[in-house]
């Protein structure tokens, strides 16, 4: 009896605790299969994150070693190029794209006293201070202060000046000009003296897309305009023209020059066309360089920052502002213009990173362009998990500038 009533109340006891341990185990089971599934997940997101990113530092790789890629997103600022080939890690495929942000900044100047119009002109001394023509059918002359962002009129030029007006700075005290305006007149102005003379005419008289060019040495360079192909040279010391080979194609609205190295001498030819030329001052010869983006008309400009680089408005009535490579003989948009831009604009390098400018247009609007290092805005997705990304690159440094993890 003993032994059976010890075995009922053992029966009992044994199914109450594995009741008991049912009760007990049944969730500490689903918490062990809850973590094992997150742990899971987690390592999944782990994963897809170490994807990504592999892929995004693949995108900064590509963007600074494969210039076809390079060029692709140069090309196109604020579109997303993809990135070939898609990259897998893991055994996950990511999605990684670049797009381009525009290079520069433009900044409102102090306006100019009037407004600026064909013939506008601007010319930089190496110190503080820029000088210019207004054009527009005036005898307007004006100097602007860098440093104290003011202007300060100057002696009137001896007669109105319009399209193909043109102004260089020879140094250390003088500048001359093309009066333009189907003229010949061409002027050396002292600023020590403040004061005006006239020097020997131009061979032919000067119109639209007329343009002055100067470096060192005793050499300005002119485009005649006036839907002619007239290229000329003029001699400081004998005072003197001299007609060079001739442009490949007739110049008109938006012509415009600028020297680029101690040989080198870049045009546009405007006439609503896209031809850009270089011209070798030893050889006396002009080549065809890439064409511009878009068509080039009234307004038209150019500007050489002393390196590798020009800088140029397509003019047209357009906000349109472009770089060009020159050692890749390469254009490519940088950021747009605060405003369209048509006959009188005018561009000019002032040191460091600085290019100022005229509007044109009629108007009083003068801008400084500061130009920036190239910036790009990246997105990476693996599965679930993506990376934007903001980096700038100058030169061979790296600068990551935004790292969001989504």
């Amino acid at each position: 009896m003993r032994r059976q009533d010890e075995l009922g109340g053992t029966l009992p006891a044994t199914l109450w605790a594995l009741a008991i341990g049912a009760v007990v185990m049944a969730p500490f089971l689903g918490q062990l299969s809850t973590s094992l599934l997150a742990g899971r997940e987690s390592q999944e997101e782990l994963l897809e994150q170490y994807s990504a990113d592999a892929s995004l530092e693949f995108a900064i790789w590509k963007l600074q070693n494969d210039q076809t890629y390079r060029d692709s997103v140069d090309v196109a600022p604020g579109t997303p190029i993809s990135v070939a080939p898609a990259v897998t890690v893991n055994g996950i495929t990511t999605t990684t794209s670049s797009s381009a942000i525009p290079i520069g900044t433009w900044t409102a100047m102090a306006n100019h006293p009037a407004g600026v119009g064909a013939g506008g002109s601007l010319a930089w001394d190496g110190g503080d201070y820029i000088y210019a023509l207004a054009g527009n059918n005036t005898t307007g002359f004006r100097r602007y202060s860098i440093s104290g962002d003011s202007w300060t009129s100057l002696a009137n030029t001896p007669a109105a000046v319009r399209d193909g007006g043109s102004l260089v700075f020879v140094g250390p005290d003088t500048l001359y000009a093309l009066r333009g305006s189907n003229q010949t007149a061409f002027w050396r102005y002292s600023i020590s003296g403040d004061s005006w003379t006239s020097r020997a005419n131009t061979p032919a008289t000067v119109r639209w897309g007329g343009s002055l060019a100067y470096l060192v040495g005793d050499f300005i360079y002119a485009l005649r305009g006036n839907n002619s192909s007239a290229f000329w040279r003029y001699s400081i010391s004998g005072n003197s023209w001299t007609s060079m080979t001739n442009t490949p194609a007739t110049v008109r609205l938006g012509g415009a020059l600028v020297f680029a190295g101690a040989d080198s001498i870049y045009a546009f030819r405007g006439n609503n066309s896209t031809a850009f030329w270089a011209y070798s001052i030893t050889g006396d010869s002009w080549s065809s360089k890439a064409v511009s983006m878009a068509t080039v008309d009234d307004g038209g400009a150019l500007a050489f920052t002393g390196s590798d680089y020009v800088f140029a408005f397509r003019g047209n009535t357009t906000t349109t502002v472009w770089r060009y490579q020159v050692s890749r003989d390469v254009w490519i948009p940088v950021a747009t213009a605060p405003a369209s831009v048509d006959a009188g604009s005018a561009m000019v390098y002032a040191g460091g990173s600085t290019i100022y400018a005229f509007r044109g247009s009629g108007q009083q609007s003068f801008w400084r362009f500061t130009i920036t290092p190239p910036e790009f805005d990246l997105t990476s997705t693996a599965g679930d998990f993506t990376i934007d990304a903001r980096i700038r690159i100058n030169g061979s440094t790296i600068n990551v500038l935004i790292w969001d993890i989504n």
